[in-house]
């Protein structure tokens, strides 16, 4: 069995570059490249957003008008080629998501409906086309009702009897909360869902779809081991804990990795000067110089501090409000890229009127001005309450721009203090001030900031050691 080309089905959210909101979608467009270089065959399935760009990802029907049986969704199925693979994407159309919005946040339980529809009907396009796959690998709490329908189609169906499934969990906070009304809609048989009906019982007709998928996946993991780790207490399980406990045999960690075909110096279009281990002390600072420039700052050979992300309390924004006023009492200057919540994006406007020759908050999501950031930042602030991986760290020691991040989640796996990066553990801001002037320290010391800048570079965050990690992972599962 083994010994044939192994075939895995991703179902997901998310999917880079064709949809992205976060972390998701850079995992679901980068492992199943990596996959591919191993032998496996990935296929991948997503929904066909209202948002995708038709021009850019043509795609042809491959099956029109299916309806599940008892209930009253139709949906058509679609297929496109990730970007520069000969990877297959199915893309299931049905009206519920038409619209632009990825995620309708006003509405949570219409959301849970759209994506356990989705899951559904994922399902039956593995059954309708004959896709036969060796392994589910499904991800988060949107597709983690499948490995229950899989169940169900099981007994009905001999190519389903055996499908193994994996539940990649990349964030345990968003669990996606429904009702009992979601089996009826669903058309499911609740005598054949216990996790599904285990859930109800506990719940008083709540239902959260992450906690049936860990509940009845053949196997779970957290995309990081110390994740993976501190998802199983009570400070960091978001009230799943004690199922986590029960499914821990089956709980492994597999670290993230970023693709370095896009965040590469040495290659990158968006960057004012490419750059590489070898050269960084010469052109880092013309990144340094033309991101200034561009954002209006001082052009100085001062410590710029980056910070690029949601903006919310979660990233770890609370503690840095503190810092910020005795931050830029020194000769710095900082830059931060992301959209969030109210009021950090109204303290940052603040901030900008205040020091405009120092601070500098650009309110919106920028691919490129992220990428030119990484490149001319020296320090990049990721003091995360909490963190199942983190790429921003993983890019930004990729760019030679030292990552100072809080020990939790994948920031503890993948940053070693005053060798690639700064490390605080107290989540306080007077933890993160005390670091914040270690990293100052070692800026004025230019041996010890080049010494850390190249440690940094060196590492490798690659897809490679991480896929094959996932290999063997669904070797394991495979009988």
């Amino acid at each position: 069995m083994l010994n044939k080309k192994i075939k895995i089905v991703f179902i997901g959210a998310e999917l880079n570059p064709l949809i992205k909101v976060g972390g998701l979608a850079d995992v679901m467009g980068a492992l199943p490249k990596a996959l591919s270089k191993l032998g496996v065959e990935v296929l991948i399935i997503l929904p066909f957003y209202g948002s995708l760009n038709k021009k850019l990802y043509p795609s042809k029907l491959v099956k029109a008008n299916l309806k599940l049986a008892d209930t009253k969704i139709s949906f058509a199925v679609y297929q496109t080629l990730l970007a520069k693979t000969k990877i297959k994407i199915l893309l299931i159309k049905n009206k519920l998501f038409d619209r632009q919005e990825i995620y309708l946040d006003q509405n949570k339980l219409q959301d849970t409906e759209r994506f356990a529809a989705f899951s559904k009907c994922a399902v039956e396009a593995i059954k309708v086309l004959n896709l036969k796959p060796d392994l589910v690998h499904c991800h988060d709490w949107h597709t983690a009702l499948v490995p229950t329908i899989l169940d169900e189609y099981s007994l009905s169906d001999k190519n389903f009897a055996n499908i193994p499934t994996l539940l990649t969990i990349h964030n345990l906070a968003s669990q996606g909360l429904s009702t009992l009304e979601l089996v009826d809609y669903l058309a499911l048989n609740k005598k054949l869902t216990p996790a599904l009906m285990e859930d109800y019982y506990d719940d008083q007709d709540k239902l959260e779809l992450l906690k049936i998928g860990i509940l009845s996946a053949d196997a779970i993991n957290a995309v990081s081991p110390t994740y993976a780790q501190e998802i199983l207490t009570k400070k960091y399980g978001a009230g799943l804990e004690v199922y986590l406990q029960r499914r821990q045999k089956n709980l492994s960690g597999i670290l993230n990795g970023i693709d370095t075909d896009v965040f590469n110096p040495q290659t990158d279009k968006a960057i004012a000067k490419k750059y590489n281990v070898n050269n960084f002390v010469k052109y880092k600072p013309v990144n340094k110089q033309a991101l200034q420039a561009k954002l209006n700052l001082s052009v100085l050979d001062v410590p710029v501090f980056a910070l690029i992300s949601r903006l919310v309390s979660q990233k770890g924004l609370d503690i840095l409000k503190p810092c910020w006023e005795a931050l830029l009492k020194q000769d710095l200057q900082i830059i931060i890229l992301g959209t969030g919540e109210k009021k950090y994006e109204e303290e940052f406007r603040i901030l900008n009127k205040k020091y405009p020759a120092k601070f500098k908050a650009v309110l919106k999501f920028d691919a490129d001005l992220a990428q030119q950031i990484y490149a001319g930042s020296d320090f990049f602030l990721m003091p995360s309450s909490f963190e199942p991986c983190g790429l921003g760290q993983l890019i930004s020691m990729r760019y030679g721009t030292i990552p100072i991040v809080r020990a939790t989640g994948g920031l503890k796996d993948t940053v070693r203090h005053k060798k690639t990066g700064f490390v605080f553990s107290d989540y306080n801001h007077q933890a993160l001030a005390k670091v914040c002037d270690l990293a100052l320290n070692i800026f004025q010391q230019p041996k010890a900031m080049q010494k850390m800048i190249k440690a940094a570079m060196l590492q490798d965050f690659s897809w490679d050691k991480s896929s094959q990690a996932y290999l063997k992972l669904y070797k394991k599962l495979i009988k």
